[in-house]
């Protein structure tokens, strides 16, 4: 049915003048857990479209950016289903008639229709809930649209408009309104593409999706050329560079991963510029192993327990606690799809589902019933899940242009059950990540997580500290402040490491041996203080056991002033005690599970100890990206001219319920070399040995 424009907007008005008296008990039951896992089964979907239009169409607030990426998978699920469940573009019919048309005919029913826009503002100034137009307009940030973060729902609110025009679904009025509000969106009243980002960031990709398809849909809209030059600038950064340097993957990994597909997808790009998008997504490949549990430089990304939950609706829940959980594994879901890559598609089912279990352990019917859900569009095609090569080595920021170390990776395979470490080495960063370089972000082994992850928010000065002390670094600090808690670095001299140290490229190793065991090595130089230099080798035991051996050279300017050592975080206990201990050695259980592992695992860490070391222990607060932990350490004095040596041995166990009494390993230092000698089971034991040039070995024997 058509309306003349005057009657449309009126009938719209007598709705939303209908609408404020609530939805009935029956509509509201219609209205809510949208979108739903399935339509197959609705009884009236008219009804239920009525009452959820209905429902958000009468909301004073809406998420114009973050809101809208669920109801894009929607569309997802429905067009690569072969369209055939018309209930779900029902409901989507629904949603844009009622978060755009309605919305746009209310404000223009309260005189502020010119205010509403559907990308993001660049030029008007303000806070996160309002910015002011050049004209003196308010604009009301998921009100009138959604601020700087706004455009991130942008790409999905096209791509839904698209479909609905492809089938029919919008009145010729319905489409002549849309326009409307597109070219008043791109106008240089909202818009100036010559300010805000002009990079390759989570803020100008996650925003430049919609924008390109408001070129491809609308080609004449307002300043077509200069979005389209705008478009061209921020991916020319991202080509020039080969990259983009916003490493702390959840949340805004996905933001900006998104939006580069956005991009290549409403430009025509795919094909043309896959060289470039494949080589990013093979970075970000790198993150992925077969663990079943996840950490980051910026977030601990714990497990999703509730399975049942998850494998009801596989398209938004993921298997990582995250912000939108469900986008992490849509990204790869994308390429894989783009680019018929079974290696994409394998750490898709790892973030959406979790991944098979090790060997030939076979998953649950209810896995394998959410996994055939989740990616049918690939069933249908045979195209199944690779698991990608595993081995140590040194993941490159910039592959394609300057080859960056920005990772180790301690690894022998990324089969399921692996063992699995990361140090993170970039030291330029932006401004989310602070100073994480030389951190182990993460430790993983039999399906379980012993070390923790840095929150981005633990740093200066959002943490109260330094920050540095909530990392697992070698920590190096002045004698006049207990290790290892700093009160304030700031303005006291004393020495940081953010902006001040230098990867040693030289000394970048990681190799395995035929056994399955993988060892790594880097170096920093101007380490706390001009000239300090630290060193650290590490080698990740088939069995999964760590072994971490530190040499810290002091510089002349720490002089006598200093002590330093290693610092860890692990899960906490039932009953903990802070302060200095005599024991060299704590025990924890792992921070989680993988979903397939039903034992239990505990670690149990091993800090050499000689004359002039001192151990203890520490609850910090956490930040807003991490479950509690406590920080555990040992430290000596260091001297100006002195190299000495830290060995850190960490041994998963599977916990029987009885505790540990002692030490997990044999240590010692001598000339140069760190040994630590381990139980392995079963009367056997695993010898390590690493030496001060780089080489190392491993050798299992009878006791």
């Amino acid at each position: 049915m058509k309306f003349p424009g005057l009657l449309f907007a009126a009938v719209l008005l007598r709705l939303s003048l209908v609408q404020a008296a609530g939805l009935t008990d029956a509509e509201q039951q219609l209205a809510t857990g949208h979108p739903r896992p399935s339509y197959e089964d609705v009884a009236d979907i008219k009804a239920m479209a009525a009452a959820l239009r209905k429902d958000l169409s009468q909301r004073e607030g809406y998420s114009f950016s973050r809101g809208w990426w669920t109801w894009d998978r929607l569309r997802a699920r429905h067009v690569d289903n072969g369209r055939r469940n018309r209930n779900e573009i029902l409901i989507l019919q629904a949603v844009f008639r009622a978060l755009i048309l309605d919305w746009h005919a209310r404000l223009e029913a309260r005189g502020e229709g010119d205010l509403m826009f559907i990308y993001f503002v660049t030029t008007a100034p303000g806070s996160k809930t309002e910015r002011k137009l050049p004209d003196g307009a308010t604009l009301k940030r998921d009100y009138h649209g959604g601020g700087y973060h706004g455009g991130w729902g942008g790409a999905a609110r096209m791509r839904i408009y698209e479909e609905l025009v492809s089938q029919n679904m919008l009145t010729a009025e319905e489409k002549k309104r849309f326009r409307k509000i597109v070219h008043q969106s791109m106008s240089s009243r909202f818009l100036d593409f010559k300010k805000g980002s002009q990079s390759a960031n989570n803020h100008s990709y996650g925003n430049a999706g919609g924008i390109a398809m408001a070129l491809k849909l609308f080609p004449d809209a307002p300043q077509a050329k200069e979005a389209r030059d705008w478009i061209n600038r921020i991916w020319r950064h991202l080509a020039d560079y080969g990259d983009w340097r916003e490493w702390n993957y959840f949340p805004y990994g996905p933001i900006f991963l998104h939006g580069m597909i956005d991009i290549a997808e409403a430009m025509g790009w795919l094909h043309k510029e896959s060289k470039l998008i494949n080589a990013v997504g093979g970075r970000v490949l790198g993150f992925v192993h077969g663990g079943g549990v996840r950490g980051g430089p910026n977030c601990g990304s714990p497990v999703f327990t509730d399975r049942a939950a998850l494998y009801a609706d596989p398209w938004n829940v993921g298997n990582y606690r995250v912000e939108t959980p469900g986008r992490d594994g849509h990204f790869w879901y994308r390429m894989a799809q783009h680019y018929k890559n079974r290696e994409y598609l394998w750490a898709a089912e790892q973030s959406a589902l979790g991944g098979h279990p090790p060997g030939k352990e076979k998953v649950t019917l209810a896995y394998q019933q959410a996994c055939d859900r989740r990616f049918a569009w690939f069933k249908e095609r045979d195209l199944s899940a690779k698991v990608p090569e595993g081995k140590a080595r040194i993941g490159l920021l910039s592959s394609l242009a300057h080859k960056i170390p920005e990772r180790l990776y301690l690894e022998a395979s990324r089969e399921a059950g692996s063992p699995f470490a990361s140090y993170f080495l970039y030291p330029h960063k932006d401004a989310h990540l602070d100073s994480l370089s030389g951190q182990l972000y993460e430790y993983v082994a039999h399906g379980a997580k012993f070390l923790h992850s840095s929150g981005k928010y633990s740093m200066l000065p959002k943490g109260g500290g330094t920050g540095e002390e909530s990392l697992d670094v070698l920590l190096v600090l002045n004698k006049k402040h207990p290790f290892p808690a700093h009160p304030d670095r700031a303005g006291d001299g004393d020495f940081i490491r953010k902006d001040a140290i230098k990867l040693l490229p030289g000394l970048l190793k990681a190799e395995n041996n035929e056994a399955g065991d993988s060892f790594g090595q880097f170096g920093w130089t101007d380490y706390y203080g001009p000239g300090s230099k630290w060193i650290r080798r590490t080698v990740l035991t088939r069995e999964g056991n760590l072994i971490v051996a530190d040499e810290y050279t002091a510089g002349s300017a720490l002089g006598r002033n200093y002590h330093a050592g290693p610092v860890w975080h692990l899960a906490p206990q039932k009953e903990q005690r802070d302060g200095e201990q005599k024991e060299n050695w704590f025990d924890a259980r792992a921070f989680e599970h993988a979903w397939w592992q039903e034992k239990r695992y505990r670690l149990l860490l091993t800090i050499h100890q000689d004359e002039a070391m001192r151990f203890g222990r520490l609850k910090q607060r956490s930040s807003q990206d991490l479950a509690p932990n406590v920080t555990v350490y040992g430290h000596r004095p260091v001297e100006a001219g002195q190299t000495v040596q830290f060995l850190s041995v960490f041994f998963p166990w599977e916990d029987n319920g009885f505790p540990v009494t002692g030490s997990g390993a044999i240590t010692r230092i001598a000339e140069g070399t760190t040994t630590a000698r381990l139980g392995s089971g079963r009367g056997r034991f695993v010898t390590v040995e690493i030496r001060a040039d780089g080489t190392w070995n491993v050798t299992r024997a009878q006791p």
